[in-house]
């Protein structure tokens, strides 16, 4: 059907060059009208807006078929939404310039003239201009890809799309979540997905008195995972000190998966965490439970 489409919108592109070169005229339509320069002159500049647009869709889709077919891709990847960002500011500023043209303003003329308010607008814009650039240097820099699992400050998760203005991040609560391209550009970015190695990594922290061994916190939380032996390397798990601090230890408990699957690694890290805290919980009911003992020779006071 996509062909079809194509066929027809390249016929109608050769009727309109035809019409624009003069090869084929519609003066016999409106010959004795008093408003035929007028005519032709509308006529003219519509096929010639109809004839850029139509021009800009046919570059964009044999650019993106050609580099599909080289490169053998089912869905689109950062050359292809870079190649579409550009048709879309290609395309806005030929209708902007093609609607001064429907009303005989020249556009060069209007922009010297205005130049002092462009400036100000530049300058109240520019944000959305730092935005958009940012967008088009992270698109085709090949740094972030649709579908990396990435790590923005403290927003971690899927990367479903890149715009002009924001990437469109899907955490693990299936919330969606708008970071600015400028935000991306001056942050740390940690992206999960281009390490050698897959290995999940599930961060928390617990106070000091909550735990007695990194080892025996390790083989618990091993053990919790018994029910996802199948789908994970068995000796691939891993409880690792990222940082010790006052009153608590930050950890990080990682494993791989032998065939990555988002919906298990949220399974997955939902029972571990869910373990955690029923560790903490039974360490407080102990903590609770010893009675006080007298500061008395011989006792230590807990």
């Amino acid at each position: 059907m996509k062909y079809v489409i194509l066929l027809l919108k390249f016929v109608i592109f050769s009727a309109l060059v035809l019409v624009r070169s003069g090869e084929w005229s519609l003066r016999w339509l409106y010959q004795d009208s008093k408003y035929r320069e007028s005519v032709d002159y509308y006529i003219d500049t519509i096929a010639g807006i109809a004839i850029f647009l139509m021009l800009l869709d046919f570059i964009q889709f044999f650019t993106t078929w050609w580099y599909r077919r080289r490169k053998k891709l089912q869905s689109a990847d950062n050359f292809v939404i870079g190649v579409g960002h550009i048709y879309s500011l290609l395309l806005a500023v030929g209708l902007i310039i093609g609607i001064l043209s429907l009303f005989r303003i020249d556009v060069r003329a209007l922009l010297t003239s205005i130049s002092i308010i462009f400036a100000g607008i530049a300058i109240l814009t520019k944000d959305y201009i730092s935005n958009m650039i940012n967008g088009m240097i992270m698109t085709f820099s090949g740094e972030l890809s649709i579908n990396d699992n990435i790590r923005i400050g403290q927003q971690r998760g899927k990367i479903v799309d890149i715009t002009l203005q924001n990437i469109h991040l899907l955490n693990d609560d299936d919330d969606m979540i708008y970071i600015p391209n400028n935000v991306v550009l001056n942050s740390e970015v940690i992206n999960y997905t281009r390490r050698a190695v897959k290995r999940t990594s599930i961060d928390f922290e617990i106070d000091l008195k909550h735990l007695k061994t990194v080892e025996e916190l390790e083989r618990i939380l091993t053990e919790s995972l018994i029910p996802f032996q199948d789908v994970i390397k068995p000796d691939s798990y891993y409880l690792r000190v990222a940082e010790v601090k006052k009153d608590c230890v930050a950890l990080k408990f990682q494993y791989i998966l032998k065939h990555p699957n988002k919906d298990l690694e949220r399974q997955i890290r939902r029972r571990a965490i869910r373990r955690v805290v029923e560790i903490i919980s039974e360490r407080e009911k102990f903590v609770d439970n010893i009675p006080n003992l007298p500061d008395m020779p011989g006792h230590a006071v807990i």
